[in-house]
């Protein structure tokens, strides 16, 4: 009977002495898990506490920033378009950002709260690292655009950068390029010569993105020489998602050589439009953008990193993104919200990628 008692008193003893020996570390784990619990909370509170911070300065702010940029990265152009107004004559030549700062502005505005990027020109395509920056602007998750004369979107660029697009904007005024020719819409080196080759050349680029499933934007600028075009039966077979109309834009800087020539009143504008709605059977999205719309509606940014404005009539400069950050140098810009809302600046501009289709152009008439 006592060796039992004894046996009985030692297996308690190694009881005692192995809890004692785990306690520790029980102890630890049970503390290690409170402290992550508590570390967590206060991870998420202070969490809560930054995006309602960001909320309340975003709803503070007297002009905060769009959720749609549109970046003239590259100034430079193969055309020679009587009536653009981003000629950038007054920015120096010598001065522009490098390819390793350019590369960093996709992330600075989506940081910024930026959804959709365009890029633009000048010509956007004659940029030897375009297709880099579509690749940073789609890895930060912005959605992308290219507004084009189409010379640059070849086979193999889009072969190589296609998957980077979200959206293409081609720019088309006339149902003929002998009309393209008169307003500058064109080649340099065609124009020279008297002719145009823009209609041709934009129906192929046209087919290469939508092939892609490519969202497709048609711009179209209406002055006096194209006033009294018929440009419907072209825009039906191209189907654009969306259809952007606008009115030549005087801009004091940039086009002053040619605009005197090419302005139209409201009410020519305005008759164009109603004409080319009454025969818009199949339903095409069209946004018509008079002066008094464009002017102070986008946020734009030059080739410099600078967000600038046309609200006075001509490019007013803010300072550089690198020298001040984004937050304070959009600040400084007089862009009106309600003049983006009345142009439908936001919309559901996602893409799923269609599955590929073929616009089977008829040139026929259209020469």
């Amino acid at each position: 009977m006592q060796d039992k008692n004894n046996k009985y008193e030692r297996n308690e003893e190694i009881n005692r002495a192995t809890d004692e020996q785990h306690a520790p570390s029980v102890r630890s784990q049970t503390d290690s898990t409170l402290v992550e619990s508590v570390n967590m909370k206060q991870e998420i509170r202070t969490t809560n506490l930054e995006t309602s911070r960001e909320d309340t300065e975003q709803q503070n702010c007297p002009n905060p920033l769009p959720p749609a940029v549109n970046w003239h990265f590259w100034p430079w152009c193969n055309y020679g378009c009587k009536f653009c107004f981003a000629t950038f004559e007054d920015l120096p030549s010598s001065k522009k950002m490098s390819k390793e700062e350019a590369l960093t502005i996709p992330k600075m505005l989506a940081d910024a709260g930026v959804k959709k990027l365009t890029f633009v020109g000048g010509e956007p395509t004659l940029c030897p690292y375009l297709g880099e920056l579509l690749e940073e602007a789609k890895r930060v998750g912005l959605t992308t655009c290219i507004v084009s004369n189409g010379t640059g979107l070849t086979e193999s660029f889009l072969d190589e950068w296609g998957h980077h697009v979200d959206w293409v904007g081609l720019s088309i005024d006339a149902s003929n390029d002998e009309l393209h020719m008169k307003i500058g819409r064109g080649a340099k080196r065609d124009l020279i010569r008297s002719k145009s080759q823009h209609l041709k050349v934009s129906i192929e680029v046209w087919n290469r993105c939508v092939a892609r499933g490519i969202k497709m934007k048609l711009n179209t600028v209406v002055c006096k020489q194209n006033k009294d075009d018929d440009m419907m039966a072209l825009v039906n077979t191209l189907r654009p998602d969306r259809w952007k109309v606008f009115q030549v834009l005087p801009v004091k800087g940039q086009n002053d050589a040619n605009i005197e020539d090419m302005t139209i009143t409201d009410e020519e504008y305005q008759s164009w439009v109603e004409r080319h709605r009454r025969q818009n059977h199949l339903g095409i999205k069209i946004i018509c953008e008079e002066n008094d719309v464009m002017r102070g509606s986008y946020a734009m940014m030059d080739a410099l990193g600078r967000f600038y404005s046309n609200t006075s009539g001509g490019h007013s400069y803010g300072p550089s993104v690198f020298e001040v950050g984004v937050g304070e140098a959009w600040a400084q810009n007089d862009f009106i919200k309600e003049r983006f809302v009345a142009r439908e600046g936001e919309y559901d501009w996602s893409n799923t990628r269609r599955l590929p289709m073929a616009v089977e152009a008829v040139l026929e008439g259209c020469q």
